[in-house]
C-alpha cells in the first residue's frame, strides 16, 4: 500500500483531465527537480510513473477519477506530511476541494 494515497473525482472530459493531471507532473518536477529522476508516461498519457531520489510515485486519470500514489523511502518518511499537502494543495488548485 502506498505511503500516501489521493483520489479526486473530476467531473470534466478525459482529455481535460489528461492535461490537468500533465501540469501536476509538470509542477512536480520543477518543485522538485533536483529529487526527480525519471518520468514515464504510458501511450495515451492516462498514467505516469515518476521515480525520483526517496520516492516513486504512480499518477494516474480515468474517465471518472484521478488518482496520485506516492511510496516514500526510509529516510523520507519523516517529509509524509509536507507532500500530501503538497499533493492535496495540487489537487485542490486543478480539480477542487473534495
Amino acid at each position: 500500500m502506498a505511503d500516501i494515497s489521493v483520489q479526486r473525482s473530476h467531473g470534466m472530459s478525459l482529455e481535460e483531465a489528461k492535461g490537468k493531471v500533465e501540469n501536476i507532473v509538470n509542477d512536480v518536477q520543477e518543485e522538485f527537480s533536483s529529487l526527480v529522476n525519471d518520468i514515464d508516461w504510458n501511450g495515451d498519457k492516462t498514467r505516469a510513473n515518476v521515480k525520483g531520489k526517496g520516492f516513486t510515485g504512480r499518477f494516474a486519470v480515468t474517465d471518472t477519477d484521478v488518482s496520485i500514489e506516492i511510496d516514500l523511502k526510509l529516510f523520507a518518511r519523516p517529509f509524509r506530511g509536507k507532500v500530501e499537502s503538497r499533493i492535496n494543495s495540487r489537487m485542490d488548485e486543478y480539480f477542487g476541494p473534495e
